[in-house]
């Protein structure tokens, strides 16, 4: 069995376990060829011939590797060793170094599918969510302020404390929606489509989604719910809470505004005045990546 190894070497708050991994796959059977994400040109090795990928890191790293093999139709392992490890977390899988060939050779897969967003000046592809309000607004303060960035020691625990305030202060924005052609227009001050369970630091908002359907989750916070949005927000310094807000299960989705929106954790900003409001369409890919299950 041929096993290419992706990781990214300070992913979380510890150096990676290169070695013991290595070793443990190796001992197990499998012949592994391991490649550090932090090389130029590292994703040269997705082309090599092999039997599952497996990528190791936080959800950047994740994230960043899943786009790239979007239309793959090899099985994929994700082995969680960041802070936050959303990705991880919403499908349910821990550090299985140890069994993966045993979990390979047993053929038992969940299925991914990635989202995408089209814009008239840009398209792209997340594995996440999508969204407009006080997330974004925490993303484009972050990029704005290198002070923010420097305070920040623990992820999730900044990124908590910094939403609680934004909350608070985030003024409500008019936004035209259409989810599967049905009119959700209005004034929000959060809107999350999601992909997985979780976003951001650590934040379940979509704690019914199934990864394996034709579904987005889409969540929509008006202002008389910041009372309930902020309750949520500071519950979680007690430990990860579900979301208390509805979401509804949509296939095609378009948002109309001209404020920017976070795509995973990268901001897009609209960079063209257009005649009218720009839209962004959201859906799913069809093709389904094939993920390696826990035991």
């Amino acid at each position: 069995m041929k096993i290419i190894l992706v990781y990214n070497p300070v992913a979380g708050n510890e150096d990676f376990p290169l070695s013991k991994i290595t070793k443990s796959l190796e001992k197990q059977g499998a012949s592994v060829l391991a490649q550090n994400s932090k090389e130029d040109n590292y994703e040269m090795v997705l082309d090599l011939d092999y039997d599952l990928i497996l990528i190791a890191g936080g959800d950047g790293t994740v994230e960043k590797n899943l786009l790239q093999l979007r239309d793959t139709k090899y099985p994929i392992a994700i082995l969680p060793f960041g802070n936050a490890n959303n990705i991880a977390g919403s499908l349910d899988l821990t550090d299985y170094y140890k069994k993966i060939v045993d979990q390979f050779e047993k053929k038992d897969f969940r299925y991914l599918s990635l989202g995408k967003y089209k814009t008239k000046e840009s398209k792209g592809w997340f594995v996440e969510g999508i969204g407009w309000g006080i997330f974004t607004a925490l993303l484009l303060e972050k990029s704005r302020n290198k002070k923010m960035k420097s305070d920040e020691e623990d992820k999730v625990d900044f990124g908590i404390k910094n939403l609680i305030r934004l909350a608070s202060e985030l003024p409500v924005h008019d936004y035209k929606i259409k989810l599967d052609d049905e009119d959700y227009s209005g004034d929000y001050i959060w809107i999350e489509i999601m992909n997985t369970k979780r976003l951001g630091p650590q934040l379940e908002l979509a704690p019914n989604a199934d990864h394996s359907d034709v579904y987005l989750e889409v969540m929509l916070i008006k202002n008389h719910q910041k009372k309930e949005l902020k309750a949520f927000l500071k519950d979680q310094k007690k430990g990860m809470k579900p979301s208390p807000f509805q979401t509804i299960k949509a296939k095609k989705i378009n948002i109309s505004t001209h404020l920017p929106f976070h795509v995973d954790d990268e901001l897009v900003e609209h960079q063209t005045l257009y005649e009218g409001i720009p839209e962004v369409k959201v859906s799913l890919t069809k093709h389904r990546l094939k993920i390696l299950k826990n035991d």
